[in-house]
């Protein structure tokens, strides 16, 4: 099974074992299970079953970021007072893919960056956003919504920026660290309410490398929108700083 009790024999039989006996044993010992539905998985699959990736439904369209409504055309601007469009490829409230983020985020599973990062490369190939982009490829970079160092020394790694580092290899695209987080604040998660989700994340981030992205169209990439208090404070610091268009691109939305 694929768990933290697998992850932690894992490490622990590293250095003892070679590569294949290790896994041949943890598979004898724990079965491997669907991350999602915890089904046992066949030969073809590894950690998410094709049925729950079946399952997913990704979205076909651009969203207002204040009311969450579809975008005509994908580009007519709902609220004007919006500084961003949202690109949300799935539903939070969709089962298996809210267990794959979860996953991703708390339980540490970096193996699922390729599977979340197809589900991003569908939905911008679904939307047509690539034709845009390719119009424009050289004025557009890859911001990824960071971590404070503590909590991604904790984790491991900042799950945004291997998204965005997946998604701008496919397409060709530039990653740029633009934004810094400089407060370690508590994890939205754990805050009550949006006020003070809102109150939580101000003041968080800063600019680093302001010459990169001004004057650049950017796609701000991060995991989950939910209230939607971290990606605003992200778009309001990076338009202090001169940029173009920004796309808030997100696996899921609430």
């Amino acid at each position: 099974m694929y768990s933290r009790v697998k992850l932690n024999l894992n490490k622990f039989t590293a250095s003892s074992l070679p590569n294949r006996a290790k896994e041949l044993i943890l598979d004898i010992l724990f079965p491997p299970l669907c991350l999602s539905c915890q089904k046992y998985l066949n030969g073809q699959d590894k950690i998410v079953c094709q049925d729950c990736l079946r399952s997913i439904k990704i979205n076909n369209t651009l969203f207002c970021p204040v009311c969450r409504a579809r975008l005509a055309d994908n580009k007519k601007i709902c609220h004007y007072g919006s500084r961003y469009i949202l690109a949300a490829a799935g539903n939070y409230d969709d089962a298996a893919l809210k267990n794959l983020i979860q996953c991703f985020k708390y339980d540490y599973f970096e193996s699922l960056t390729p599977i979340l990062g197809e589900i991003l490369i569908k939905y911008i190939e679904k939307l047509q956003l690539i034709n845009q982009l390719t119009n424009q490829l050289i004025n557009y970079v890859v911001v990824p919504v960071p971590l404070h160092l503590q909590r991604q020394r904790e984790r491991g790694f900042n799950q945004s920026k291997l998204l965005a580092e997946f998604i701008a290899k496919k397409f060709g695209l530039q990653v740029t660290d633009a934004l810094k987080r400089i407060k370690n604040n508590k994890p939205q998660a754990k805050c009550r309410d949006r006020k003070d989700r809102i109150k939580n994340i101000e003041g968080c981030f800063a600019i680093k490398n302001p010459e990169k992205i001004q004057e650049r169209n950017l796609l701000l990439i991060d995991d989950v929108f939910t209230s939607g208090a971290t990606m605003n404070e992200a778009v309001n610091v990076l338009r202090k700083n001169g940029v173009g268009r920004i796309i808030a691109l997100v696996v899921a939305k609430a």
